[in-house]
């Protein structure tokens, strides 16, 4: 179900079914967002690059980076700043996911060091599915699965919205 993009659920499907087909509209995010980086990078914008729209992406990929609020860490003002401009300018949906990326860069820029990370590390995405299944327990905040099944359904019920929107225009074109 997850991995066909052009399947869409029921409002009523089960909760892991929902949340595993919202796992594939936040990597469909994250592509996207990739794309504006890449864009940017190469000093131009992209068509869809405007702040409601990056805005929305960005919502939707939020809650695989946040732990629970037992899972603060203080940090200096002025880090905390930095690390917020970062995620503004290349488009993050939090901190937690600029420390990923900045984890990542990093290890990417440093082989030596990167060697004595395992090979088999999963992913974010890959942690969030195994957590859905339920092969997995404690990665993500309790509710994770529940969480997300529920931002399925307020997508799908947007996407009825807009369904319902073109296809009032398109009737009120035929009675032209």
């Amino acid at each position: 179900m997850a991995n066909n993009l052009t399947s869409v659920p029921r409002h009523d499907a089960p909760d892991r079914e929902l949340a595993l087909w919202m796992l594939e509209r936040m990597r469909d995010s994250q592509d996207f967002l990739g794309v504006i980086r890449a864009a940017r990078s190469a000093g131009g914008r992209d068509v869809l690059d405007t702040p409601a729209y990056i805005a929305r992406q960005r919502a939707r990929l939020a809650p695989l980076y946040q732990g629970g609020p037992d899972e603060t860490v203080d940090l200096p003002v002025f880090v905390v700043d930095r690390l917020d401009a970062i995620a503004q300018q290349d488009l993050l949906s939090c901190n937690e996911e600029t420390v990923e990326k900045i984890l990542a860069a990093f290890l990417a820029a440093n082989p030596n060091i990167a060697a004595t990370v395992p090979a088999n590390w999963p992913t974010t995405f890959d942690m969030a599915k195994a957590e859905v299944e339920g092969r997995t327990r404690g990665s993500f905040k309790p509710g994770f699965a529940a969480d997300l099944a529920t931002a399925a359904r307020s997508e799908l019920a947007r996407r009825a919205e807009l369904d319902k929107g073109r296809r009032t225009g398109r009737d009120d074109d035929r009675s032209s």
